[in-house]
């Protein structure tokens, strides 16, 4: 992936923090791999002190928080934990489905290092409200805001009431395809047809937490090309 300018990522900076809209298919954390870059790499290059205060999976794009002293980092840490900060992420799923504030709170356990699991007798307790956003004949646009936060917790859930998330092969998820739902398509080559997004549909879309002398405060990131360009036909071609 070609890799954007620190600068073309910040959503909002002030004296105690800075808030990116991350890449997908960009780690959060640093990367040790030879050559390897990550939000984190490129953060630290951008001003010395910063630290995330959270993370997202390298496939999911959007809303990412960091601090620019460890007061700051500690206060945010400690938001995190008590769950005043709230996350909104928005999805692509498989299936027409008609959520209205629905709770998913299956427990989640790790299983092995890429994979997370429900596990009713050993899991970690974990929620999430689902809402239906937009339907289309074969697929739903939701909002899902995870209570907790749970490694793959919305990838897991989502998965574990049999609507993955388009593209996420990991939790059963498969390939958004055009063919899927152009009538009448004619491919330009006789190569296979390659999916419209390479990756999870899946964007941290809003963090919203009470700031300055207690007023709300809430940062949006825009939609990256991927994911729009999929809604746009799906608008178009997948309309109920």
């Amino acid at each position: 992936m070609k890799i954007p300018q620190i600068k073309d990522l910040i959503l909002y900076e002030d004296d105690h923090i800075i808030i990116f809209n991350k890449p997908a298919n960009l780690t959060s954390e640093k990367d040790n791999s030879p050559g390897g870059m990550s939000l984190f790499d490129m953060a630290k290059k951008y001003n010395e002190g910063l630290m995330l205060c959270h993370r997202l999976d390298k496939e999911t794009s959007g809303v990412i928080l960091a601090a620019k002293n460890e007061d700051t980092y500690k206060k945010f840490s400690l938001m995190f934990q008590k769950r005043e900060i709230h996350k909104e992420y928005h999805a692509v799923v498989e299936g027409v489905r008609k959520f209205e504030q629905t709770m998913i709170n299956f427990p989640l356990t790790k299983k092995g290092t890429f994979k997370a699991v429900v596990d009713k007798r050993d899991g970690k307790r974990a929620e999430t409200i689902v809402d239906s956003l937009e339907n289309f004949r074969h697929y739903t646009l939701v909002k899902a805001q995870p209570i907790s936060g749970r490694f793959h917790q919305i990838r897991a859930h989502l998965s574990s009431i049999g609507c993955p998330l388009v593209g996420d092969a990991l939790y059963g998820g498969k390939p958004f395809h055009l063919s899927k739902v152009k009538r009448k398509y004619n491919p330009n080559t006789d190569e296979e047809e390659a999916p419209i997004m390479g990756r999870a549909a899946l964007h941290s879309y809003a963090l919203s937490f009470q700031y300055t002398e207690g007023k709300d405060f809430i940062v949006t990131a825009p939609y990256p090309k991927d994911f729009e360009t999929m809604l746009k036909l799906l608008r178009k071609f997948d309309l109920l």
